[in-house]
């Protein structure tokens, strides 16, 4: 079975220094300007081509915790089937910060409590996703942490 690579990455500001993130195939973004905007910075080469995730959009404002977590895995399951057809093995999501907890939190392995998975502007997590484990219980492997100097940190 095949693995996927995906960075979930935090949008920056003007002011955020821009890291250097790892090559990717494919660029998926949130419907927010800001993210879009991001991705075309991060990524030029790929800015005509990005792919509007809109169900990993921010939580809408009377939105229940459990039914924008349902929404953000559903949205990440549709994400895994396209870059399963369209053969891709590394991509970035450019979601908001809530989105990306949201998601960590709640299928990451090893399990990490929310506060810890909580990015800075620019920050992004790396993050692997196999058939196996997404099929038998939506888990996705926390491999490390990128930060503003593009080192990852191994997930502990």
């Amino acid at each position: 079975m095949k693995n996927f690579e995906i960075l979930l990455i935090r949008p920056g500001t003007a002011t955020t220094v821009l890291p250097e993130y790892p090559n990717v195939g494919r660029v998926y973004t949130s419907p927010s300007a800001e993210c879009a905007l991001w991705a075309c910075s991060c990524y030029p080469e790929l800015s005509k081509t990005l792919h509007t995730a809109s169900n990993l959009r921010a939580r809408d404002k009377d939105e229940a915790n459990e039914t924008y977590a349902i929404r953000c895995v559903a949205a990440l399951n549709q994400l895994f089937g396209d870059l399963t057809r369209a053969d891709i093995e590394r991509a970035a999501l450019i979601i908001d910060d809530e989105t990306i907890v949201t998601l960590v939190a709640g299928c990451g392995m090893p399990r990490l409590e929310p506060p810890e998975c909580s990015l800075p502007e620019g920050g992004g997590w790396l993050i692997c996703m196999s058939s196996f484990l997404w099929q038998k219980g939506h888990v996705f492997e926390i491999i490390g942490k990128l930060t503003s100097n593009n080192a990852a940190s191994t997930a502990s």
